[in-house]
């Protein structure tokens, strides 16, 4: 029935054509006319989602979580901490180049102020952000990063790294370097940001 409702959602953006990161589009479709497309009670609709944005998030529930394995997949095999940090970069990136349709989507979406969760996660059950954080204490033991609040940082690599792909989307106008140029730069410099670099001559 989960998948029953989540296609008939899928046949309501496909009808009116809604293109990605359209957010009044997306806020413009009710609970009601997808329980009408679905050919369901509003009561079975609820016994199996919260509300439309709990709905909407199942669209793209599945290839992130494959982003989250090919992620972790990735940095088990990576020894390096630094090289880790960039891994996980990478992948991020990627993901949004490769799924841009998805990532407009689910990524730069913005939720009316009704359909926040009342209780966010906390971020350290993300793989992506904890990750970091366990990459920037091992790096700090070894001498591979400079010293900072780690859970502090990886929210500021997270944001810039986000931003760095989000940016030339969300303003358009403006003539921004394209995502994959301005995202690698963005790499680059947060990582000089974090790197202890051996004095001249050690």
């Amino acid at each position: 029935m989960r998948s029953h409702i989540r296609e008939a959602l899928i046949r309501i953006v496909r009808k009116r054509n809604i293109a990605p990161g359209d957010t009044q589009a997306w806020n413009d479709i009710t609970v009601r006319d997808v329980i009408e497309e679905a050919d369901i009670s509003i009561g079975t609709f609820y016994k199996y989602f919260e509300n439309r944005a709990d709905l909407a998030q199942t669209l793209w529930a599945e290839p992130v979580g494959r982003l989250r394995d090919d992620m972790q997949t990735s940095v088990d095999a990576t020894a390096d901490l630094v090289d880790k940090v960039r891994v996980l970069l990478n992948h991020y990136v990627t993901f949004a180049l490769e799924n841009d349709r998805l990532f407009r989507s689910a990524f730069l979406l913005v939720r009316d102020n009704a359909a926040r969760p009342a209780n966010p996660e906390d971020l350290s059950k993300e793989t992506f952000y904890r990750n970091l954080c366990e990459a920037f204490r091992d790096g700090q033991k070894t001498g591979q990063f400079k010293p900072f609040d780690p859970d502090m940082m990886a929210q500021i690599f997270w944001a810039g790294i986000h931003g760095s792909l989000a940016l030339p989307i969300n303003l358009d106008r403006y003539k921004f370097e394209a995502p994959e140029v301005l995202s690698a730069q963005m790499i680059d410099a947060l990582m000089e940001l974090v790197e202890a670099k051996a004095a001249p001559g050690c």
